[in-house]
């Protein structure tokens, strides 16, 4: 995945998440939803005509939705953690989750793409259940994060970097599909047998006035 990566504060072009609007509620309750929609896109896809389109790269350096619905589901569950590190320890610092390795290491492109969506949503409720309980001063308490660079991160931003993440993959995982699913043809009207209309035509003029 070698795409231009997206930013990790203020206001993403690409998707429109913005991390300085919305209390951590809203920011929780975003999460879970679009959490649901990945999932939904995902089954949605693979129970089409063509299931293997969800394991299509629409190109060779950019992840295919099943991939993606993966990543965002590892992050889910590896930002949980970060919480539960986070309130546990006085420095934290987290280690790195690897996320283009995992891709080759776990499998993504064969995992199932069913079983995947539901531990997407699983995970999704898990973290927000941690992140609605978080008071004030445990969300200003600070961790050594290392994505993009290696600097300090409160737990309050830990939340709103997830919910970036779950969004933008969202809208990754709807792109790709639409590029790779195969379009839905209408099936063609059938066309009158030569000469029905003009006999309707004869019959209709015998008609008794």
């Amino acid at each position: 995945m070698t795409k231009q990566q997206p930013p990790v504060d203020g206001y993403c072009e690409q998707c429109g998440f913005n991390y300085d609007t919305g209390d951590l509620q809203g920011t929780v309750t975003l999460l879970v939803r679009q959490s649901a929609e990945c999932s939904m896109a995902l089954t949605k896809a693979a129970a089409g005509p063509d299931p293997n389109v969800v394991r299509l790269r629409p190109e060779p350096d950019v992840w295919s939705a099943i991939e993606y619905a993966c990543h965002v589901r590892d992050v889910l569950e590896v930002q949980r953690l970060r919480i539960a590190q986070c309130l546990a320890e006085d420095r934290p610092v987290y280690a790195p989750m690897d996320r283009t390795g995992r891709v080759k290491q776990a499998k993504y492109e064969h995992q199932d793409p069913m079983e995947v969506a539901a531990a997407l949503v699983g995970f999704a409720r898990e973290f927000g259940a941690a992140a609605r309980v978080l008071t004030p001063p445990q969300l200003g308490k600070l961790g050594l994060y290392n994505y993009p660079v290696r600097m300090p991160r409160t737990l309050g931003w830990v939340i709103r970097h997830t919910a970036h993440e779950i969004q933008h993959h969202k809208h990754d995982i709807v792109t790709i599909l639409a590029k790779v699913e195969p379009p839905i043809v209408p099936k063609p009207k059938p066309e009158p047998v030569e000469g029905e209309a003009e006999t309707e035509e004869v019959a209709t003029e015998q008609l008794p006035t």
